[in-house]
This record gives C-alpha cells, sequence and structure tokens, in this order.
C-alpha cells in the first residue's frame, strides 16, 4: 500500500534518524591526545555526539570544551565513518577532524569531566593505536594514511575505506 502524507512535515518525520558523533586528533609535542571514558574501559578521542541543531563542528568545539575544559583550533575534515547498527551504539555517522596542534598552556589546562572521561594520556602514533578501541584504531589509522598520502578527507564504512567494486 502507498503511503501518503499531508504535508512536507509529516513526510520529513517519517524518515530515519542518524545519530552524528565527532572526533578530533590532538597533538602535544608530537604525541596524539586519548581519553578514557567513565562508560567503558577501552580509550577514545576527544568527541562526542553532535547535539540537534548543531553542526559538526560546534559539536567538536562544545565536547572538547565540556570534556577537557580546553578551546582548540580545528584545522582539517580527514574522515567520515559510517558505522552500521551492529552494537548497542546503533548506526551513526563519524566526522574525524585534525586540530592545530596543543600549546604548552593547554595541554597543562586539561580538565577532565568527571562524569565523562575517567583518564587522559599523550602517547606516539604507534601505541595509541594498540590503546584505542579496535573501531577507533582502524578509523584513526586509514584516517592517517589518507592524510599522509593527501588525499584530503577519506570516506569509511565500519573503519574501512570505501572501494569502488
Amino acid at each position: 500500500m502507498l503511503r501518503t502524507f499531508k504535508d512536507d512535515k509529516e513526510f520529513y518525520a517519517s524518515l530515519s534518524k542518524k545519530r552524528i558523533g565527532v572526533g578530533v586528533l590532538l597533538f602535544y609535542k608530537g604525541e596524539l591526545l586519548i581519553v578514557q571514558p567513565t562508560y567503558n574501559p577501552g580509550w577514545i578521542l576527544p568527541g562526542g555526539t553532535v547535539e540537534g541543531e548543531e553542526s559538526p563542528l560546534e559539536g567538536l568545539h562544545r565536547e572538547v570544551r565540556e570534556e577537557l575544559s580546553i578551546a582548540i583550533d580545528p584545522r582539517d575534515l580527514i574522515s567520515v565513518d559510517y558505522i552500521s547498527n551492529k552494537d548497542v551504539k546503533g548506526e551513526y555517522i563519524q566526522f574525524l577532524f585534525t586540530a592545530k596542534e596543543l600549546t604548552e598552556t593547554q595541554a597543562q589546562s586539561i580538565r577532565l569531566d568527571p562524569y565523562e572521561l575517567r583518564d587522559h594520556k599523550f602517547v606516539d602514533i604507534e601505541n595509541a593505536l594498540t590503546l584505542l578501541t579496535p573501531s577507533v584504531a582502524k578509523r584513526v589509522g586509514h584516517s592517517l594514511i589518507a592524510m599522509e598520502e593527501k588525499k584530503g578527507a577519506v570516506y569509511l564504512e565500519n573503519g574501512s575505506p570505501f572501494v569502488n567494486l
């Protein structure tokens, strides 16, 4: 049976909703900042979920201020990752940005939101990729490769680059 809608508002309200997440690669003296959330034993990147009527970039600024108590200077979008509905998190789209390297003042001013984060540390990329949760490590690894190859932002699905078959 064909469904009809009384107006645009009803039509758009019927469409599926996807969450949007943001993360950022924050470096200080060449080492990457990773954080440990209170709700998960693994390590992730600073960032979080974009709120309604908020752009991914606005969400990034807000999340970093809330989680770390610092302001950052985002530089580039390096990946967009579509995550399928395969676990408790559900389906979402994750934007990964780079930012200007943190200054000594910024690094020393980090104050964690105790409701969201239990720990943070700066580590080299090799160690970061072993400490980050598998899905985040996969996203970061492929994003860094694309960045090094100067390909611009890379499109990923579940952390893997899209391959045109």
